[in-house]
């Protein structure tokens, strides 16, 4: 039979955790014909000599004739895939038991479906389970769930619910709304799948068959010195509010839910700057997280120890930051 699935991991410098990503995939392929492709995007480790060793002749691996950048690499990927339906896994995120087979089973049950997503686990650098309390888990509920065209945008305009190695999708849908946004560097995964939200049907599968992994080297946390990745977000936001207020049930409820989690992304940037020694991003992200909505000052007057933090912030910004600045803490 001719595969069905094409199995794609962009990678670039990837070498610390690619091993375990690889043997994940190769020890849960499904009970179908599939195709694996990576694709690198000019790594300067030990990337390649990894996923030449872990997948010999399994795997098309290639090289990009340039550097593409982030979603220049999903994009290329997609388009050497061959097959109706393809997946794009992260180099450092694990798959697990059931996962490939439960997201092709939703395509089986829908024929028209354009995408699917799932619950997952958050693991650290050692693998190790990272508890709710210190990172959110996306969560649509319990059951599995297909929403109509359209529908899906409600789920994605406070925030971005789905992980992109949870992700399975047709390729026609994909190129049907130009792929993965180059002018994105943050939100290229969200903005692409409010675009197809818009037009096609999407599924969540409510099984967490995928582990991510969150940890100091992840492409999420080279944006932690700045507000690049929140002003996107905020950018991001006010598109959706604008183009999709049609598309919410309930479109004041939906942004004030935006502003309150951006504004709670603005005050935890401010304490990661402050921790870092660099008291005008604190203050400018303490700033833009009051302005945003209300609950950033009840969460600081209900934390004595925050509330000092930010009430030094805001009189003494210098000595506040020498003060609060943690050994290890990368320098502004």
């Amino acid at each position: 039979m001719p595969p069905h699935l094409t199995i794609a991991i962009p990678t670039f410098n990837g070498a610390r955790h690619l091993a375990d990503t690889l043997r994940s995939i190769l020890e849960n392929l499904p009970g179908r014909p599939c195709s694996l492709v990576l694709c690198d995007d000019r790594s300067d480790d030990d990337t390649l000599a990894i996923a030449a060793r872990e997948l010999g002749d399994r795997a098309r691996i290639l090289v990009n004739p340039e550097r593409l950048g982030l979603a220049g690499n999903w994009n290329r990927c997609v388009a050497l895939a061959e097959t109706d339906l393809v997946t794009i896994i992260h180099q450092d995120d694990l798959i697990l038991p059931g996962h490939f087979s439960a997201h092709l089973a939703a395509f089986d049950r829908s024929p028209n479906l354009a995408m699917t997503c799932g619950a997952i686990q958050v693991i650290d650098s050692a693998g190790l389970p990272i508890p709710p309390s210190v990172i959110e888990r996306p969560d649509l509920g319990p059951t599995d769930r297909l929403f109509p065209p359209g529908t899906f945008v409600a789920e994605l305009a406070a925030r971005n619910p789905v992980r992109c190695s949870s992700v399975m999708l047709r390729a026609e849908a994909l190129n049907e709304v130009g792929g993965f946004d180059p002018a994105y560097r943050y939100a290229v995964d969200w903005d692409c799948w409010l675009r197809i939200a818009r037009r096609r049907p999407v599924a969540w599968v409510a099984t967490p068959t995928v582990a991510v992994r969150w940890h100091p080297e992840s492409e999420t946390h080279r944006f932690r010195r700045g507000t690049a990745d929140l002003d996107e977000v905020a950018a991001l936001l006010d598109q959706v509010h604008t183009l999709d207020a049609a598309r919410l049930p309930d479109p004041r409820a939906s942004r004030r839910a935006a502003d309150r989690a951006l504004s709670a992304a603005y005050l935890n940037r401010s304490l990661d700057a402050l921790h870092a020694g660099d008291a005008p991003l604190a203050r400018s992200c303490l700033r833009r997280s009051l302005w945003l909505h209300r609950s950033a000052l009840g969460r600081i007057l209900r934390d004595p120890r925050l509330g000092l933090q930010m009430a030094a912030l805001a009189l003494a910004p210098r000595l506040a930051s020498r003060h609060n600045q943690r050994p290890g803490a990368p320098s502004a």
